[in-house]
C-alpha cells in the first residue's frame, strides 16, 4: 500500500489527488515453481497540481515562477528487496489554458528512496500533472504479509 504526501514550498503548495492501485490479479500465481511478475505498474495515475499559496500571488506572480519537485519515501512496513519507482506520464495543464504547461524531466523511471531526490520541474501553475508508480522485487519467498510505505512530494521555488 503506499500513501502520497504533499509538502509546501515558500509560495508554493502540491496538491495530490487520486491514488496509485495496482492490480492484484498481477499477484496470481497458477504453477508449481512459478514466482510473481518482475514489476507491476500502478493500474491508475495520480495527479499532482503545483498551485501559488494564495490568490494574492497568484495575481502578483510571474506565471514563469520556475520550481522543482522532489519525491522520498518514508518506510511503515518495507522490505528491503522492494523497490518503488515513480513516472511522470503526462504535462498536466496550465491554470486558466495560458499555453503549453512547461515541464521538464520526469519521463523515465525515478527510484524513490528514503532521501529527497529530483523529481520533475516547471514554470508557473499546472494542474492534473499525471504520475505512476512501479513496484519490482517482491516474491513468494517473502511471505505474506502486508508492507506499507509512504511517498513525499515537495516543492521548491526556483531550479
Amino acid at each position: 500500500m503506499i500513501f502520497a504526501i504533499g509538502a509546501a514550498g515558500q509560495q508554493l503548495k502540491i496538491e495530490l489527488e487520486g491514488s496509485a492501485n495496482f492490480d492484484n490479479s498481477s499477484f496470481s500465481v497458477s504453477e508449481a515453481g512459478e514466482d510473481f511478475p518482475s514489476s507491476i505498474e500502478s493500474e491508475t495515475s495520480f495527479f499532482i497540481s503545483v498551485l501559488y499559496t494564495d490568490d494574492n500571488l497568484r495575481r502578483n506572480k510571474n506565471p514563469n515562477t520556475k520550481w522543482n519537485i522532489k519525491v522520498f519515501k518514508t518506510d511503515l512496513n518495507w522490505h528491503n528487496d522492494l523497490t518503488l519507482e515513480a513516472i511522470r506520464t503526462g504535462n498536466g495543464q496550465r491554470i486558466g489554458n495560458q499555453g503549453n504547461p512547461n515541464i521538464h524531466d520526469g519521463e523515465a523511471n525515478q527510484l524513490i528512496t528514503n532521501t529527497p531526490t529530483y523529481f520533475f520541474q516547471g514554470k508557473g501553475e499546472i494542474v492534473h500533472i499525471p504520475v505512476s508508480f512501479s513496484l519490482s522485487g517482491f516474491s513468494l519467498t517473502m511471505g505474506a504479509t502486508a508492507y506499507e510505505t509512504r511517498v513525499v512530494f515537495t516543492v521548491y521555488d526556483e531550479w
